[in-house]
């Protein structure tokens, strides 16, 4: 098949991240793909070694999709609906008028909020052009979409990082608003000539101090991040992207959920602990919490130095925690196979059957 995947990059990597995994993926088994985007300096940052034939990167910012001549679609995916009301340049709309027949499939937010089970697969109709999209939404049961982890090494899976009782590595990939500051001086205080906690800070933060147990991570492609998080001993993420790939490492992590006016992050990260959570004891399950609620700013009245110092002790179990859920979704639903069958469902275009 030829797929089109249109990505409008809102910030930081996860909407670039997402789309490219996908991009990837699909391009992987063979089909031909081409990204629209309008960020091309996110994408050569995390894809900087074009690996895949199939797969086609298209800034709409520098070419003119209005005139240029392209092949067929037979399906386009559009990751979140990005290209919509917060996108100027409207590629989304081109293409649609372009391929008005072709199955769109708009991939939502990921999401272990319960009413996602119902509007899975649900379609709507444009009144103005009579243009069909079909939403699809990722998660984490046997209603959803499911998780893309066909790219998952298998040489990582089940591996469990050496227990050490002389130290710790944490890699931190965090928005502005994290109490990395809190993180670092607990960390510090704890460290001694017989144990050390060394944290790698990823992204865009403030450089530590040099007396600081904690070192910048230099930026790294995405085809390499799986093996990053493999380092690791616990894992603080953020975002979609980075949260999925914490979960297939099989460590213990932190969730800093991407915040919203509505406040509708608060339910939805509640939603999803309420999940991951469900195997753990009593108290590792509460320790965790505080340190998810600390690391969120939700809950103020928690000290996030504190939070994480409860947590340690726990660890332990979280690990074989980590270890059983990576099991659980790397044995579960798996995205990429899902968009392929649903469309594999749809009515064929007249390439495909040209004897229609």
């Amino acid at each position: 098949m030829h797929i089109g995947i249109v990505c409008k990059v809102i910030d930081n990597f996860g909407d670039a991240g997402f789309s490219l995994r996908l991009a990837k993926a699909l391009a992987a088994r063979g089909h031909h793909v081409d990204l629209f985007h309008d960020e091309s300096a996110t994408f050569q940052a995390l894809y900087p070694y074009r690996d895949n034939d199939n797969l086609t990167l298209i800034d709409a910012n520098k070419t003119d999709l209005e005139i240029e001549k392209r092949h067929s679609l037979d399906l386009i995916l559009e990751p979140f609906g990005t290209s919509s009301e917060q996108t100027l340049l409207r590629f989304d709309l081109i293409l649609k008028r372009q391929f008005p027949h072709t199955p769109w499939l708009l991939i939502d937010y990921l999401s272990s909020e319960k009413w996602i089970e119902h509007f899975h697969l649900s379609t709507s109709v444009d009144p103005g052009t009579g243009h069909v999209t079909t939403f699809f939404y990722p998660g984490f049961t046997d209603k959803t979409g499911g998780l893309i982890h066909c790219d998952y090494p298998t040489r990582l899976a089940g591996k469990r990082q050496s227990t050490s009782n002389t130290g710790l590595n944490v890699f931190v990939f965090a928005y502005p608003t994290a109490p990395i500051r809190k993180l670092i001086d607990a960390c510090n205080s704890m460290n001694s000539t017989e144990y050390a906690i060394k944290i790698g800070l990823a992204g865009n933060v403030l450089p530590p101090e040099r007396e600081d147990c904690a070192s910048l991570v230099p930026f790294v492609a995405q085809s390499e991040f799986d093996e990053l998080l493999a380092q690791y001993d616990v894992l603080f993420v953020r975002g979609e992207d980075s949260f999925v790939r914490a979960q297939l490492a099989g460590r213990p992590f932190v969730w800093q959920i991407y915040p919203t006016k509505d406040d509708a992050h608060l339910d939805k990260l509640a939603c999803f602990y309420d999940l991951y959570a469900s195997g753990l004891g009593t108290d590792c399950r509460l320790a965790l919490w505080n340190c998810w609620l600390a690391w969120n700013g939700i809950d103020l009245e928690i000290d996030f130095g504190d939070a994480w110092t409860a947590l340690l002790p726990h660890l332990p179990e979280l690990h074989d925690h980590a270890l059983r859920w990576q099991s659980w979704i790397l044995n579960g639903k798996e995205l990429v196979k899902e968009v392929l069958t649903w469309c594999s469902l749809q009515t064929p275009t007249l390439r495909e059957k040209p004897d229609l």
